[in-house]
């Protein structure tokens, strides 16, 4: 793997799809080994929780892309020393979060026109949610974003850098990243964060800082979904669209900042 580095001549030559199924080969591979588990374990008469059988097989997929990542020296830090590196990925970090937070904003104000086509979020919320809040954290807050992160921003994103400029590389990632969730509710979270995270990668050089946003904004959803903690955001009217608008403010604020901090980073 070349990394992240800017290859002359990237930014107007053409994406063949031969390089996009060679970028996207990582990410099909992930849904057919996530799958294999899946089926496997129900095989073995785990299906009662499904939460466990996700935390299971998601689990199964990050040692083999775990074991993928040593054996072809994917990159997945930076080179990059200095005082600003922490507080860089701190401020990117919050902004995924407020990047979570107006994004489930902009679901419920749009649930109502996407509704006929939001079932199978739904039957993936289901199965997903109200059940133990442990596995919970420990399949969609932990080892999801982290074999997540390997496979999307770290094996498909960087193999399309290697042929394609930042801007290409981030949209294409981000649509296959949303594409994979198999739901349109899903579909547009996901482009969007996947948009935010392959910056994210792109300024630092580190997948770590990506996994540690993607962890962090699952969590958030996680506890919004479970818990009276965020209920805050959950108000109606005034209160609901002011929280959305310091929330893509706060968004703006820390992204600009992390950007500034990165720059100062040698």
């Amino acid at each position: 793997m070349t990394g992240y580095n800017n290859r002359a001549g990237n930014a107007a030559k053409k994406l063949t799809w031969k390089e996009l199924l060679y970028a996207a080969a990582p990410a099909l591979f992930y849904m057919v080994i996530l799958n294999a588990a899946h089926v496997f374990f129900v095989f073995l008469g785990f299906s009662d929780s499904r939460i466990l059988l996700q935390a299971m097989s998601v689990f199964v997929s990050l040692l083999f892309f775990c074991w993928y990542a040593v054996r072809t020296h994917l990159k997945i830090r930076s080179r990059k020393k200095g005082i600003y590196r922490y507080p860089a990925s701190f401020c990117y970090v919050v902004a995924v979060v407020m990047c979570g937070v107006v994004n489930n904003y902009l679901f419920s104000i749009l649930m109502s026109v996407v509704r006929k086509f939001s079932s199978d979020y739904w039957r993936v919320a289901q199965n997903f949610y109200k059940q133990n809040l442990l596995l919970e954290i420990v399949a969609l807050c932990i080892l999801g974003p982290f074999v997540e992160e390997l496979v999307y921003r770290g094996f498909v994103y960087q193999r399309l850098r290697e042929s394609a400029s930042e801007t290409k590389a981030a949209v294409w990632s981000a649509l296959l990243f949303g594409a994979m969730h198999f739901n349109l509710v899903q579909f547009v979270y996901a482009f969007v964060l996947g948009l935010l995270l392959a910056h994210i990668v792109s300024k630092t050089g580190s997948l770590f800082t990506a996994i540690a946003a993607h962890m962090a904004a699952n969590l958030v959803s996680v506890l919004w979904e479970e818990t009276d903690w965020l209920d805050f955001l959950n108000q109606t009217g005034i209160r609901q669209h002011g929280a959305a608008v310091i929330s893509l403010v706060l968004m703006w604020i820390f992204l600009s900042y992390g950007n500034n901090l990165q720059k100062k980073i040698r």
